[in-house]
């Protein structure tokens, strides 16, 4: 191979990886905060960020109407709030109706499952499409908090 068709390889090759390695790559973001419906705390659900590209990121909403979603890459956001997954766990016949927990290990223990559960609030349907959400923001770099006030 003549030594100009190697220079020019090499030459490609090395800009190739000089371009590949420069692509900015955006530090994780980390974001925190409650979800309040009218006013009164949402104690079940979902919240999910989805970037302009790639895949969301998905944070449950606690019984205090916190969630904490992190690795997420900064950038615009745009924001969908769900409560329905937790009316599907409210209703026994999507889990077997009355038999519900007897299945191939036995009746649910005494005292099992007694605890705080997660109350199902009606939102309105715009909140969880991500296409007819009115909620986005902004994430940066590190620790953040997004509040999310839901009203009709």
């Amino acid at each position: 191979m003549k030594t100009s068709t190697r220079l020019l390889l090499s030459t490609s090759l090395f800009l190739a990886l000089v371009v590949g390695c420069s692509q900015k790559k955006t530090a994780p973001s980390t974001v925190s905060g409650t979800v309040k419906y009218k006013g009164q705390v949402v104690k079940g659900g979902n919240v999910s960020f989805y970037p302009k590209e790639g895949v969301p990121t998905h944070a449950p909403i606690r019984l205090d109407g916190s969630y904490l979603a992190s690795q997420i890459p900064a950038g615009e956001m745009t924001v969908t709030v769900e409560t329905e997954s937790v009316k599907n766990k409210m209703d026994p016949s999507a889990y077997g109706g009355k038999d519900r927990g007897k299945g191939m290990m036995g009746p649910t223990p005494e005292g099992r499952g007694t605890g705080p559960k997660p109350e199902y609030v009606q939102i309105p349907a715009k909140y969880s499409d991500h296409k007819k959400t009115p909620l986005k923001t902004t994430l940066t770099t590190g620790k953040q908090t997004y509040d999310i006030d839901l009203t009709d």
